[in-house]
C-alpha cells in the first residue's frame, strides 16, 4: 500500500469518527400520562321485584345479592363483575325517625370531605310517586365512594346506597365507569316503586 492510500484511509476514518461524535442525540421526552381504554356495554335493564319492599330496574350486567337483617333492615348489593364495582344499598323501615336518617346521611358524606375535591348535591323530589332524596357526587381522584344517595317516601321506607370499587381508587382513570354506573343509579331511582 502506498503512503498516499494510507493517508486517505486515515483521513476517511478521522472524518467518520468526527462525524459520529458531532451527531446530536435525540432528547428523551416522557409521554404524557394516559389511561387504558374502557369499553362500556350498551345499557340494558331488568326489573328487580323480589322480597324487597320496593321494585326497580337494575342493570342487566349486575348481580343482585339480598340479605335480610333484623328489625326490617335489608342489605342489597349490586355487584358489577366487569368493573369490579359494588353498589351497596341498605333499606330501613321508617319509624318516626326520618330526621335522624337524614342527619346520618349527611354525616356519611361529610366523612369523605377529607379526600374530596368537591361534593355536588342533586335533590330528588317527586310527590306523585312519594319519592324524595338526594344524590351526592363526590369528586376527587382518591375518593372511596364517588357517589352516594338516599331516597325515601318519608313515612315508611328509606333506601341508601354507596358505590365502591374493589381496588384502590384512582377516579380520574375510571371516570367513564363512574358515569356509566351513575346512569344506572338514575334508572333505579326513576323506576323505584314502594310496596305498601
Amino acid at each position: 500500500m502506498k503512503m498516499k492510500d494510507i493517508k486517505f484511509i486515515l483521513l476517511l476514518i478521522c472524518i467518520l469518527t468526527l462525524a459520529s461524535c458531532g451527531h446530536k442525540t435525540k432528547q428523551y421526552t416522557p409521554k404524557p400520562k394516559g389511561y387504558f381504554r374502557i369499553d362500556l356495554p350498551e345499557p340494558s335493564y331488568v326489573n328487580l321485584d323480589t322480597i324487597l319492599p320496593f321494585s326497580m330496574d337494575i342493570s342487566a350486567i349486575a348481580e343482585a345479592h339480598i340479605t335480610p337483617k333484623d328489625s326490617g333492615k335489608i342489605w342489597l348489593d349490586l355487584y358489577y363483575p366487569q368493573f369490579s364495582a359494588e353498589l351497596k344499598m341498605t333499606y330501613f323501615p321508617v319509624h318516626n325517625n326520618m330526621r335522624d336518617r337524614m342527619i346520618q346521611e349527611q354525616e356519611m358524606v361529610h366523612f369523605h370531605y377529607i379526600k374530596a375535591d368537591d361534593v355536588e348535591y342533586s335533590i330528588i323530589s317527586d310527590p306523585q310517586s312519594h319519592m324524595m332524596g338526594q344524590i351526592y357526587d363526590i369528586a376527587g381522584a382518591d375518593v372511596a365512594t364517588p357517589f352516594q344517595f338516599w331516597v325515601s317516601d318519608s313515612t315508611q321506607h328509606f333506601l341508601r346506597g354507596s358505590l365502591y370499587f374493589n381496588f384502590p381508587p384512582n377516579n380520574d382513570s375510571i371516570q367513564p365507569i363512574i358515569d356509566f354506573l351513575r346512569n344506572d343509579l338514575l334508572q333505579m331511582v326513576n323506576t323505584l316503586e314502594w310496596k305498601n
